[in-house]
């Protein structure tokens, strides 16, 4: 830890005694994983994509009612009982305190003969989601009705054959390209009662070895797996193969290759069937394939699932993933997702293990000396959040860029947030905080956010900083602003529940990261000062970012406030103290130092050589009035005046502009200042190129096949149309006080209906506005104030329902001081 030179960390110890230290045991000593052996075939030595199978056969005298289940494996399993699959896991997180599974197995069991079945992989490699640790296991245990389960000698399994072990990185971030021969291993171990004839070893080690030191239930819900057909056949064509396809460790490389000499037509002929999208194959010969595109209808994530009739045997399948088509329905390919599926004679059934994040999928068939029939669909693997909030109103553009929003949001919400499902799958934290505000008007429903929360604390740098998302092999991706971000993800979480159980448990986390904040990390001024070390983001922008950048130091300062009131509400009054302390100097130096008196604006910042820049970006002046700031009375109306308002009306505003991503703040402080209407302008005009796409674009200068189509921090429309359109914006912790303030004079909205979900209920609004009167009606759950901010109407309600009529005059051009929230 460094050293504080503002003596931070002597003054803040807790009067809690290490009260962020976790527990060392993480499982009761009775719990029966503790008897499971880690097992792994004795023979596999070296771990290149490796893929290995595991069975286990048993009797039962009657069906049990509850069978739970408890599974876990390092990198990853799917779990099968009886043929049928249950689920896949682990949770990504580090192999000392790894995450295990359970499942109620009842439904799938039956009187007499069963069986487990489950396949595994450890690709031997690091990614941005996964630490390899140069070992691989699986650990499983069951019990119920006597009837016991513990993995063990006893055990089946088989490094898989089938599997091509040298293959590419699909990208930098992900892992090693899927190829699979189904003649050497067609997963029939799966589904058939009779056990597979392996006769090979398994490699026994007891719980608690390392590098699995102990376990933790995940916290969050298994992943979904509802299965869904591809819509339609967008493109098809043939061609002859380049050189070098029957054996290639980048099948992606082909492709980049044969797209010049294709001749696509739209569509094909396809039909929906029980088994998924059907297509005719037709036989293109040796040496020549045979290619189709197909739509999914929207973005999604999860694992292909073919089956193929007809085959002769070795026929080749690969498939390429993308977001995007070019003109004319081919897929863009800027990266190296793909997978490849060699046929066994007659019919194959396979599910490919990856998940790949896509919304188009080409599929090219090689070698086909006779028609083949090939069907198509996809294992959506999906957090299942059980969404109950909603949005809707009269203009379909609007309620298009909320429809695109929500699927984004979804397709980003795996074991962890992640950026897309498309190109990385990576716990990226600053995403993840928008995303987090995001899931909170589509559900009340933390657990995600506190699973990261406590992901991200567990990879450390020496000095105290997060790194930007964990786990991770990648140590370019150090963000300081990104360990800010980690600090105001436990407000967040504090915000949203009113509970300050996470922060006491993390207060010796955060002291570290603000070891590194006053220390390391501040300047010859006493600001914070950019460190060449690291990587700093603050947004995807030409902000100023060297010498002493202005955004770093506002989102310090407003991390430090939070943290004040988090120390206070969690009654730890010497760190309040301190934190105070901290806020007060690094407010006094913002306004000294970064305050220009003259344009009544914010600077970027001061050079290298301390000079100040010429510079006041919109960025700065958002975060400025976030942070509270007004070194003159007229400071915020210049800020808004200047660079707010012009920005969101679309005129040029000099300086940095935001991105899709950071314009969230810009709303998030113009709907305070009652500047709705102008939010949802810019939404609709800013957002609606990306509604053909199915989904939010990572940035708006859109490039297809570099950027995405399926970045949730983008999706903040879930979030921005409730409090605009449906004003209701959150006051007080646990939403015990909200304002109502709807927006019911924009020209293109007449109807609103929404719901938002909080931990005291579901908030109801409902307006409607007709030639002579506005009709409004609000429902409040129990435990809920509310201050009503209406045209000509201003009072404070509970619980209940709520009706108001708004004459037409009053409706339009009205505004009013919206209330500020608590703290």
């Amino acid at each position: 830890m460094s050293t504080c030179r503002c003596g931070i960390i002597s003054a803040m110890k807790s009067a809690f005694p290490n009260p962020c230290q976790e527990p060392a045991s993480r499982l009761p000593a009775s719990h029966i994983l503790r008897r499971a052996k880690w097992i792994w075939p004795a023979d596999n030595v070296y771990f290149n994509s490796t893929y290995v199978g595991f069975r286990k056969d048993f009797s039962l005298n009657r069906t049990p009612s509850a069978a739970p289940f408890f599974i876990t494996a390092d990198q990853s399993y799917i779990l099968y009982v009886n043929g049928t699959y249950v689920g896949r896991g682990p949770a990504r997180g580090f192999q000392r305190l790894w995450s295990f599974d359970e499942y109620d197995i009842a439904r799938f069991l039956r009187k007499g003969k069963n069986w487990i079945a489950v396949r595994a992989y450890n690709g031997g490699i690091s990614t941005f989601s996964y630490l390899f640790e140069w070992h691989a296991g699986l650990l499983a245990a069951g019990a119920w009705d006597g009837t016991e389960l513990l993995t063990g000698p006893d055990w089946l399994s088989s490094v898989s054959p089938a599997y091509r072990p040298s293959t590419v990185r699909v990208t930098t971030q992900m892992n090693l390209q899927e190829q699979v021969d189904t003649r050497l291993d067609d997963l029939g171990w799966i589904v058939s009662p009779s056990p597979p004839g392996w006769r090979g070893q398994v490699r026994c080690k007891p719980y608690g070895v390392m590098p699995w030191h102990e376990l933790e239930p995940r916290g969050i819900p298994n992943l979904g797996q509802t299965v869904r057909p591809y819509r339609k056949v967008v493109a098809s064509g043939e061609g002859r193969c380049v050189p070098g396809y029957e054996d290639t460790p980048n099948v992606a490389d082909l492709l980049r290759q044969e797209l010049p000499g294709i001749r696509w037509t739209a569509g094909g002929c396809a039909k929906r069937t029980a088994r998924g999208l059907c297509l005719s194959l037709p036989a293109a010969g040796k040496g020549r394939f045979y290619a189709a595109t197909v739509d999914l209808g929207a973005p999604s994530v999860g694992t292909v699932i073919l089956e193929a009739t007809a085959a002769k045997g070795g026929e080749i399948v690969d498939f390429y993933f993308c977001e995007v088509l070019a003109e004319g329905g081919y897929p863009v390919l800027a990266n190296n997702l793909a997978a490849r599926v060699r046929l066994r004679s007659g019919t194959t059934r396979y599910e490919l293990y990856q998940m790949m994040g896509h919304r188009y999928l080409t599929a090219v068939c090689r070698d086909l000396s006779r028609p083949v029939r090939l069907s198509l669909s996809l294992r959506e693997t999906v957090y299942p959040l059980e969404v109950s909030g909603s949005f809707s109103c009269n203009d379909a553009v609007l309620n298009d860029i909320y429809g695109i929003s929500v699927r984004t949001q979804r397709i980003c919400m795996l074991d962890a947030y992640v950026d897309t499902p498309w190109r990385e799958q990576a716990q990226w934290w600053g995403d993840a905080r928008v995303q987090a505000r995001n899931t909170f008007f589509l559900a009340d429903d933390s657990r995600l956010l506190v699973r990261g929360i406590r992901c991200l604390a567990r990879q450390e740098v020496p000095n105290g900083l997060t790194y930007a998302h964990a786990p991770t092999n990648c140590h370019g991706c150090i963000i300081p602003d990104f360990s800010l971000m980690w600090i105001l993800t436990i407000w967040d979480y504090f915000w949203q529940t009113g509970r300050t159980d996470l922060f006491r448990e993390q207060w010796g986390r955060i002291e570290r990261v603000l070891s590194y904040f006053c220390g390391e990390g501040v300047g010859r001024n006493g600001l914070l000062r950019y460190d060449e070390r690291y990587w700093l983001l603050l947004d995807w922008s030409d902000l100023h970012k060297v010498g002493t950048p202005s955004l770093l130091n506002l989102w310090y300062l407003i991390c430090l406030e939070k943290l004040s009131v988090l120390a206070c509400r969690a009654g730890m009054g010497r760190q309040k103290q301190a934190l105070n302390g901290l806020y007060r100097r690094q407010k006094e130096l913002i306004v000294r130092l970064l305050w220009d008196g003259e344009k009544g604006l914010f600077r970027d910042g001061l050079g290298p050589d301390g000079s100040p820049v010429p510079c006041w970006s919109i960025h700065t002046q958002t975060l400025a009035i976030l942070a509270g700031l007004r070194p003159s009375p007229d400071s915020t109306q210049t800020m808004v005046a200047q660079r707010l308002l012009p920005y969101l009306r679309g005129e040029k505003v000099p300086g940095s502009q935001p991105s899709s991503f950071w314009v969230t703040y810009v709303y998030e402080v113009m709907t305070a200042l009652n500047h709705g209407r102008e939010v949802v302008s810019h939404i609709r005009r800013r957002f609606a190129p990306m509604v053909p796409y199915g989904g939010t674009w990572e940035v708006f200068d859109f490039v297809p096949g570099k950027s995405t189509v399926s970045h949730a921090w983008s999706a903040h429309a879930i979030q921005h149309l409730p409090q605009t359109l449906g004003g209701i914006r959150q006051t007080a912790p646990a939403w015990r006080r909200i304002t109502f303030a709807p927006v019911v004079d924009l020209p293109e909205v007449r109807i609103c209906r929404m719901v938002v979900p909080t931990p005291q209920g579901e908030v109801r609004v409902r307006w409607e506005r007709g030639r002579r009167e506005t009709e409004v009606e609000l429902v409040v759950p129990e435990r809920m104030r509310v201050d009503v901010v209406l045209p000509g109407i201003r009072q404070m309600r509970g619980a209940g329902i709520h009706r108001w009529k708004i004459p037409a005059k009053r409706a339009s051009g009205v505004r009013e001081i919206v209330p500020s929230p608590e703290k």
